[in-house]
């Protein structure tokens, strides 16, 4: 059976980008995360499932940390993940950046990693 924990849309105030006015004055971001797994036998504990929450505290902790590209937060999020639950089949982050820079009038960029 493949189980899939998937935690979307998480909200965050953060300084990430590469140009110094987007790092002093910050913007929002959203974060979505997927973890798909394979088990013969059902889910009874937390323990034999994805913790939602953990997932939560990872992109918190990584968002909190300033950086110049997305790219490296999606990254540095999808490497803790996958430090903590070894045997996911695949493991999809994204972080979505509405109006980068002030360049767009309307709309987001986004990143996608996926292992």
């Amino acid at each position: 059976m493949t189980y899939i924990t998937t935690v979307n849309g998480l909200e965050f105030y953060a300084h990430h980008g590469l140009y110094a006015e987007e790092r002093l004055i910050g913007g929002n971001f959203r974060v979505d995360m997927k973890v798909c797994y394979e088990k013969k036998e059902s889910i009874s504990s937390l323990e034999e499932a994805v913790n939602y929450e953990s997932l939560v505290a990872i992109a918190k902790e990584e968002m909190d940390q300033p950086k110049e590209l997305i790219e490296t937060v999606a990254q540095n999020i999808l490497k803790r993940i996958q430090n903590l639950h070894v045997n996911a089949r695949s493991i999809e982050v994204t972080i979505h950046k509405p109006n980068p820079a002030g360049l767009f009038k309307s709309g987001e960029a986004s990143v996608t990693l996926v292992i």
